[in-house]
């Protein structure tokens, strides 16, 4: 399988950046302690054991199998997409989902047993998220998006509306 380069670059800048700003604010905050950081955000250091809204509290070894599945089905389906933009929403997603799991399997306490480090929490929400979890949701908008973008055709391609007439 050979991931579109759109896809690769896209999920290595996501990991990337997930990864260096959950470094800066493990080092900065602490769990317990609210930051404002203006009127619509408020930092606030968690680390997630369930999945998202606190599903299946308990169970983190199955939320640990549950995301190693996921990336592995988001990888599959990215090798076998030609449109840049479903590659670039693939890559947001599949960037999303492997930061995500890098905390469940190098994370405290034990691989498979790890918390998700979660520190933004918009005004207005309970929970907190990280980049990327807003990488996850921002990859579904942009696949949709490209579901309804009508596609270009390619140089010496015939118009398929050409072509029906």
């Amino acid at each position: 399988m050979r991931l579109p380069r759109i896809t690769v670059a896209v999920t290595a800048i996501v990991v990337a950046l997930d990864a260096a700003t959950k470094l800066a604010v493990v080092q900065l905050l602490t769990p317990g302690r609210v930051v404002h950081a203006g009127p619509l955000l408020k930092l606030d250091l968690y680390y997630n054991h369930a999945a998202a809204g606190n599903a299946l509290t308990g169970r983190s070894t199955l939320v640990s199998l549950l995301a190693i599945v996921s990336v592995l089905a988001i990888a599959a389906i990215a090798g076998r997409t030609s449109s840049r933009v479903t590659g670039a929403g693939l890559g947001l997603l599949l960037g999303g989902g492997i930061g995500n799991l890098a905390d469940r399997l190098f994370g405290a306490p034990s691989p498979l047993h790890g918390g998700v480090i979660d520190w933004l929490r918009p005004f207005g929400q309970t929970g907190s998220m990280n980049l990327a979890d807003l990488a996850i949701n921002l990859g579904v908008v942009v696949i949709v998006l490209g579901v309804f973008t009508p596609r270009r055709r390619a140089e010496g391609q015939p118009d398929a509306a050409a072509d029906a007439a």
